[in-house]
Formats: structure tokens, sequence, C-alpha cells
């Protein structure tokens, strides 16, 4: 897009009337008319304050859309360093969904404005799949941005046969096994106890809290050793909570997504693993 055009763009985005954007530059309506209608252009000196008052670059205004990377991770450092806080969590989420709607721009209005509360009403997930990887984002309580771009026969090389996922997700199916999950997650990393106290606030059997640990130390949530304590051998648990698990759980509850899409794409052509990725591996 031309200067031109690009001056009336961003000025409608900004909800500015050619009155305001002129006034807030000390110029006449009129001035900024003939910008938008290429009659004449702004003064090299009211191109920085005329850049700032829309909210944009340089490069934006003029509609240079040759940009480095290293131009893009200077201006990420750049609004981090303003960004108080406790709130860098959701600006990197804030990012993640421009990357998305990045990926769609092909299907999105060319004159589309970004709205910086459009996250905040978003409840919609979104996805956004080819033959190159996958992106999976979930909007609403517990939003999340996950991006995998496919190298080679990465994937098929990472699940393999399977199996060492599937004690995962054994050690997850036991309802006695859940609940022991959320009870390490609800206390402090490093919380110290024994497998009594657990069954006890878990509401597990004799029969079955040694079942229960096992799946512990499969999920790699707790550690084990023994101490004397006035004389006597016990053995003492003490807590690992994993942000991982966290992470799988939150998309494992996407997985169980039905609702519609704000944005979705399906392009993809080709199996997501190779045909031999869970042929059983020599000893």
């Amino acid at each position: 897009m031309s200067l031109s055009e690009n001056i009336k763009k961003y000025r409608l985005e900004k909800g500015y009337t050619q009155e305001q954007l002129g006034a807030a530059l000390g110029l006449s309506a009129q001035a900024v008319s003939k910008w938008e209608t290429s009659e004449t252009y702004p003064d090299g000196a009211l191109l920085v304050p005329l850049a700032n008052t829309l909210g944009v670059s340089l490069d934006t205004l003029f509609g240079n859309r040759s940009v480095s990377m290293k131009e893009i991770s200077e201006q990420i450092k750049e609004l981090f360093s303003s960004v108080a806080g406790g709130n860098e969590f959701h600006t990197v989420r804030e990012l993640c969904w421009q990357i998305e709607k990045g990926l769609f721009d092909r299907r999105m209005p060319i004159d589309d404005p970004y709205n910086p509360e459009e996250l905040n009403r978003q409840t919609q997930s979104s996805y956004h799949l080819n033959d190159s990887g996958f992106t999976c984002v979930s909007n609403g309580r517990a939003p999340f941005f996950m991006v995998v771009p496919e190298v080679g026969n990465a994937l098929s090389e990472v699940i393999g046969d399977g199996e060492e996922l599937r004690k995962i997700f054994a050690a997850l199916s036991s309802p006695d096994s859940m609940r022991a999950v959320l009870f390490i997650h609800q206390n402090k990393e490093h919380y110290v106890f024994e497998k009594e106290v657990l069954a006890e606030a878990c509401g597990i059997g004799k029969e079955r809290i040694d079942q229960v640990m096992d799946d512990l130390i499969t999920l790699r949530l707790v550690d084990a050793g023994k101490v004397e304590i006035d004389g006597e051998s016990k053995m003492l648990f003490y807590s690992v909570p994993s942000h991982l698990l966290i992470a799988l759980l939150l998309l494992s509850h996407e997985i169980n997504y039905r609702g519609p899409y704000c944005y979705q794409a399906h392009y993809r052509t080709k199996p997501f693993l190779s045909s031999d990725s869970s042929a059983p591996k020599d000893p």
C-alpha cells in the first residue's frame, strides 16, 4: 500500500477524523485530506510525529514489509522492557495470538485492525494445520499457544512405538492416581509426606496406595527416601510438581473441545507419523 493509503488506513484504525489527526499535528483537516489523496506529502519533519500519533513505525507507515528477524527480536525486547512485572506471560500470549492471526492473513480482511482487548474477549479455539506442521491455540479461561514445526521424521522418532507414552497415560487412568496427581499440584514443591497421609487425604484404600505411589513415580511427581526416626526406618516421599504434566492436562482438555473455532485451516495431505513409527524396537 502507498503512503497515502496507509495514512488513511491507520487513521481510521485509531478512530481519528481528519480534523483530529490534523489537530494532533498542528495542521488543518485539509492538509491531511491532501496526504490521503496523494495531492501532497507530509513534510519530512512531520513523519516521525505522524507515525507516533498513528501508533505505527515508519517502516509500517511507508509499507516497508521487509523486516529481519533481528529487528523483530529487538522490538520484542523493547516491548518487554516496558511490561510491568507479572504481566510478561500475558504479553507473550498476545504476541502468540498475533502470530496465529498472521498465519490466516490471506483469509482475513486486509483492513482488519488489531484490537488489544480481542484476546480477552476471544473464547474460541484456533488451529492451523498443513504439511509443514501445526498450531494449537486455546482461548478462554486457560489460554495457551502451541506450535509444532515438522522437520524430517522427528515426530515419529519421538513417539516411537508409543509404549513409553502408554505408561504415562496408564498411570493417569486410575481415579485414585488422578486424585493423587491433583493433590501433589495443590501443595508446594518438596512437600514431604508418608504414603498413609496421601491415602487419607485422597480417600485411597490401603490395598491401592502402593500402586498409586508407583504411578506417581512413573509420572516423576515424587521422590522417595528412607529416614531414621527414633530408631525406626520410615519411607518418606516429597513432591515434585510438574508444569509439563499441567500442560498435558490442559492439552487433553483441548482434545475434548467440541465448540466453534475463531480461526481454523486444514491443509494437511500427509500422515502425521511414518508407517513404521509403531514398529517394535529391537531389545
